[in-house]
């Protein structure tokens, strides 16, 4: 596993709990109003490298995961249900075994953040997912 693929296979996996990747790089807060209702984006935050034998090294990639979702006034608690809906699909859809994330390397999830944007038209659901894998020294 390599860091883009990292970022790749956790974008797969919410791509299969039923998300729409958000355009923007600068994430989901930044996506057009039309396209922010179950959308998501993954956003390298941190890395951490460490050294498990002399020539073996393991990579901790951080990830901001965030998800949104339009709250309309008429959906009373409608909007904020499917929110939550995304979010526990998205952790069994990242957690799945037998895939790159869980077999190539490990996971690990952070609390979630239940945040409102737009004046309340949008929730973001915001969580740190780190990915850990033996990282390949060798130069080709």
């Amino acid at each position: 596993m390599t860091s883009a693929g990292a970022l790749d296979a956790v974008a797969a996996r919410l791509v299969a709990a039923g998300l729409t990747e958000a355009r923007s790089p600068l994430g989901v807060r930044n996506e057009a109003s039309g396209k922010i209702d179950r959308s998501f984006s993954v956003k390298p935050k941190a890395t951490a490298l460490t050294q498990r034998g002399r020539e073996r090294h393991r990579l901790r990639l951080s990830f901001l995961v965030e998800l949104g979702h339009r709250l309309k006034p008429s959906s009373g608690a409608d909007a904020p249900d499917q929110a939550l809906t995304d979010y526990e699909a998205a952790i069994r859809y990242l957690a799945a075994g037998g895939t790159t994330l869980t077999t190539d390397g490990a996971i690990d999830f952070g609390p979630a953040a239940f945040t409102y944007a737009g004046g309340g038209a949008f929730m973001v659901t915001a969580f740190d997912l780190a990915v850990s894998f033996d990282l390949d020294l060798s130069i080709v």
